[in-house]
C-alpha cells in the first residue's frame, strides 16, 4: 500500500467514525483504490478522489432539485 493512499484511508475512516463520511464512501475508496492497485501514484489516487467528489456533488443537487420540487423548500 502506497504511503499517501494507506494515509488517505486512515484519515477516511477517522472521518466515517466521527459521522462525516458514509461507510459506502469509505468502502468505494478501499476499493477503487484496490482496483487502482495500491501502488498507484498520487496523481491517479487524487484523480480518483476527485472524480468521486465530483459525483457527490451532482448527486446533492439532484437531491436539493428534487427536494425544492417535492417539498418546495429550497
Amino acid at each position: 500500500m502506497s504511503t499517501t493512499a494507506g494515509k488517505f484511508i486512515a484519515l477516511l475512516g477517522q472521518e466515517r467514525r466521527s459521522g462525516t463520511v458514509s461507510v459506502e464512501t469509505e468502502q468505494h475508496f478501499k476499493h477503487d483504490f484496490r482496483k487502482l492497485t495500491w501502488r498507484a501514484d498520487d496523481a491517479a489516487l487524487a484523480a480518483s478522489v476527485a472524480a468521486q467528489i465530483d459525483r457527490l456533488e451532482r448527486e446533492a443537487a439532484a437531491l436539493r432539485r428534487l427536494r425544492a420540487e417535492c417539498f418546495g423548500v429550497a
